[in-house]
């Protein structure tokens, strides 16, 4: 059973990035245990739901990672327990900034010089986690971003404007990926219309590297890979 824990302050957001993780799951032969923690009370709460977790998933949030939001101690039991039994963990852009600040240090965050919004090429290497991904088109919608990171993490891709795009955590089955593989263009319109609305700087940082929607396909490897993975 996949855990996801769902940090989207909006309930609209929340409730599609639900969808669509459920989505890119659904040929994957498991099933999802979905927690909004804006709306989960503890730790010992999280725990109960997550008895019979073999996997982890951060996803991402309009919050920052360079805010404190309260729930940082509690997500990082819940992620030390998950590294500890040696079970995968996934952060999806504010997931991946959470685990860099949640193993790392609050000092590996800033605000993006370059923010990126929209649908980017990211590039990838070599790892279990990409397994059958070729020059990924994904959404792109950050305003921070992790900088350099200490040798623990593996690089593991990157953009013309952001350098870590994604990473391994030493040997562990733990990863961070600062893109979004999950949305396709009808669920990821959602978010870029309501930037669109709340930034005067959206058209500035707006890009469209996508061309037919069919790019988006092998995204779905990324968590296929992720929920078979063994290390």
């Amino acid at each position: 059973m996949v855990l996801v824990l769902n940090f989207f302050l909006k309930d609209a957001f929340a409730d599609t990035f639900n969808q669509v993780i459920q989505k890119q799951l659904d040929d994957a032969n498991v099933s999802c245990n979905f927690i909004r923690i804006s709306t989960a009370t503890t730790t010992k709460e999280i725990q109960l739901q997550s008895h019979d977790a073999t996997h982890l998933i951060l996803s991402g949030s309009e919050a920052s990672t360079l805010d404190d939001m309260g729930w940082e101690k509690e997500i990082q039991e819940i992620v030390t327990y998950f590294m500890e039994s040696k079970m995968p963990i996934l952060g999806i852009c504010y997931g991946h900034q959470l685990l860099v600040r949640l193993l790392a240090g609050k000092k590996y965050l800033q605000k993006s010089p370059h923010p990126e919004i929209g649908w980017g090429h990211i590039n990838i290497v070599d790892n279990p986690l990409f397994s059958g991904i070729k020059d990924p088109i994904c959404l792109l919608a950050h305003y921070d971003e992790a900088i350099d990171l200490p040798e623990d993490f593996h690089i593991l891709g990157s953009s013309a404007k952001c350098a870590v795009h994604g990473f391994q955590y030493r040997e562990l089955p733990v990863w961070g990926v600062q893109f979004h593989p999950e949305y396709d263009p009808e669920s990821g319109q959602e978010l870029f219309d309501d930037l669109k609305a709340n930034d005067p700087h959206y058209h500035a940082y707006y890009e469209n590297k996508l061309t037919h929607a069919n790019q988006l396909q092998q995204n779905k490897l990324l968590f296929t890979n992720f929920v078979t993975m063994t290390l």
